[in-house]
């Protein structure tokens, strides 16, 4: 029987591990961590029911792969509908709307009027993407070379209330500051989000442990055995160096993890014991792009120098941090909330408010996220801690007091960075196939159609994979992989061009509005 080693249970891993079983191959999938699902998976400590995740995920409409995946495996009822993105300020009693469902005819008001920025300021935001899918003139290759914010600022229509609110938006899509984003990879994110904007995005009830990936095991066990295929997982095991014969992959060195789950990336964890097994026929890795670096050796290199590009990639660490309480913190919603002007750019979802296994008497449970962890990161978990909470008390009314400690965990990927979507970074990001002939790459990272970093990206990305296993070994039907859609790409530039004079005329509202301000708090400084 045909034989394929998969490295890495996330998203890219499982997708192509069951495409590859349905077409005939045997699958021994390797994964590192004692749970499946990688940076979308959820962990429980020993001693703790609490589940952690990496981070909170949003699931939006154009996730085509992801969710006929969903289907299969039973879990499309696992998800609810979250038409509102939320945000506070510091002082702030309630979370208010952010955006509702942005892209939407029917919401455009709603989002210009929220109170975030001016209405002027707001319009322009929304215009600015508006012009960024309507943009034909520039080539791709001209938008992977410019940033987000050089894109904006390039726009005579932008104020700095635009950018701004721009910028805010893009630090929740891509985790990533808009001066190091690609413009195309943000237009690609926008182009496909405008198509389907109703809801803005999809949220799990569960952790995805439960609602997906062991629902996921279950499905490719059942699978495998309905079709006579053989599946098996090694959990722990991390590999640890790839051995060539013959410009082939033939060997893989594995090591054993601790028995934790290998979440805690202030710690590099190191195999208590190593062994070798034989690769007999395919090798698909799906794993980040720090451990591709790692395994690409001076041997390696020789065989595909393209692997090598890995290493120019930039990658940035964030920090999620599940803050458990002993009572109800009033003034929250189950909305995903941005905390505007918050220090590390903090967002939060309340779990207790979303997740429906949870007891309804129990206190409430938030999931932080810091996209912008670069000052804190090495921090000490207890320290790292400390700082979000109380920078979380400048938004929400409660005690250190009310904090349960015992439950609260805190979990950052230093060492397996978040990749983003960098200015210039495509030609450095690997493709399905190398010069290796039975080495496949898969993950968010490499290139795909998709272009984004997202649950759909890593889904894309492991399909074509195995496509491209499959059809090197030419067995099996091909597989399907579905496109995203989009506007035709006249109607954006038709509908920019004829709201640009709007757009000029709001410039204007934005810039007299900002002169008044500025002369009334001169005039009057204490309001």
């Amino acid at each position: 029987m045909p034989e394929v080693i998969v490295v890495g249970s996330g998203l890219a891993g499982m997708s192509a591990a069951t495409r590859l079983i349905e077409r005939g191959f045997d699958i021994t999938l390797y994964e590192q961590n004692n749970f499946l699902g990688g940076k979308l998976g959820a962990h429980r400590d020993s001693g703790s029911p609490d589940p952690h995740e990496h981070c909170y995920h949003m699931y939006l409409n154009w996730y085509n792969n992801f969710w006929q995946f969903m289907r299969e495996i039973g879990a499309a009822d696992k998800f609810i509908p979250s038409p509102v993105i939320g945000c506070r300020s510091p002082g702030d009693k309630q979370t208010r709307p952010y955006l509702t469902n942005p892209g939407s005819p029917a919401t455009i008001l709603t989002n210009m009027l929220n109170g975030v920025a001016s209405p002027a300021d707001q319009f322009l935001s929304a215009y600015s993407l508006l012009d960024l899918i309507g943009t034909q003139w520039m080539s791709g290759a001209v938008l992977e070379q410019t940033s987000v914010s050089g894109f904006f600022r390039s726009r005579g229509y932008s104020t700095e209330g635009s950018i701004a609110a721009s910028a805010r938006t893009l630090a929740e899509a891509f985790a990533s500051p808009s001066y190091l984003s690609s413009a195309r990879s943000y237009q690609s994110l926008v182009k496909y989000g405008y198509r389907h904007p109703t809801p803005s995005l999809w949220l799990l009830t569960q952790n995805t442990n439960d609602a997906i990936f062991e629902p996921w095991r279950r499905h490719l066990e059942a699978r495998a055995k309905a079709l006579g295929r053989r599946f098996e997982i090694h959990h722990r095991a991390r590999v640890e160096s790839l051995h060539l014969r013959d410009g082939q992959v033939r060997e893989l060195t594995l090591g054993e993890m601790p028995e934790e789950p290998t979440t805690d990336r202030n710690d590099e964890p190191t195999a208590s014991k190593v062994w070798k097994v034989d690769v007999p026929g395919d090798l698909v890795l799906a794993v980040p792009p720090g451990p591709l670096d790692r395994l690409v050796s001076p041997e390696v290199a020789a065989c595909a120098p393209e692997l090598e590009r890995v290493r120019l990639l930039r990658s940035e660490p964030m920090i999620s941090v599940d803050a458990y309480f002993k009572r109800r913190i009033p003034g929250l919603t189950g909305s995903i909330t941005l905390l505007l002007g918050s220090n590390y750019t903090l967002s939060l979802l309340d779990i207790s408010q979303v997740w429906t296994d949870r007891p309804a008497e129990a206190g409430t449970a938030l999931n932080v996220i810091s996209s912008n962890a670069d000052l804190i990161a090495d921090y000490p978990k207890d320290v790292i801690l400390d700082v979000i909470l109380k920078e979380l008390q400048r938004f929400l009314d409660f005690q250190l007091d009310d904090v349960d400690y015992t439950r609260c965990h805190v979990q950052t990927n230093v060492g397996e960075e978040l990749f983003v979507n960098q200015v210039g970074s495509w030609v450095n990001r690997p493709k399905a196939i190398c010069k290796i002939p039975n080495l496949f790459l898969a993950g968010d990272f490499c290139q795909t159609f998709v272009d984004v970093v997202t649950v759909e990206g890593a889904v894309v990305s492991g399909l074509l994979a195995a496509e491209a296993l499959r059809r090197r070994r030419g067995i099996g039907a091909p597989i399907d992989i579905i496109q995203p859609d989009s506007y035709p790409a006249l109607l954006p530039a038709t509908l920019a061009a004829a709201l640009r004079p709007a757009a000029f005329a709001a410039k204007a509202v934005s810039m007299a509005d900002t002169m008044m301000r500025t002369n009334f708090s001169r005039i009057l400084p204490n309001g």
